[in-house]
């Protein structure tokens, strides 16, 4: 599957689509689940609603490091001096 047939596809086929793709990072922002998954060549992030328990909103990500950015730990800044 391409970024645009999943673009285009219905919501089924968009669920099919991550069934069958690989879970690489999962996040949570208050009571909001979401998880990154690879689908062939590209990524898809998906909101876990918790009073439905299933995602209902499907975000296409074309490339890697703009898929695993919001995944990633913030760098830590450290301002001090040695001398």
């Amino acid at each position: 599957m391409t970024l645009e047939q999943f673009t285009n596809a219905t919501e089924m086929r968009k669920i099919k689509a991550i069934w069958r793709g690989k879970l690489i990072a999962e996040r949570k922002e208050e009571q909001i689940t979401y998880r990154l998954f690879k689908i062939d060549e590209f990524f898809v992030e998906a909101k876990i609603n918790p009073l439905l328990g299933f995602a209902r909103d499907f975000k296409p990500i074309e490339d890697e490091q703009n898929a695993m950015r919001p995944y990633l730990p913030e760098p830590v800044s450290v301002n001090y001096s040695l001398f």
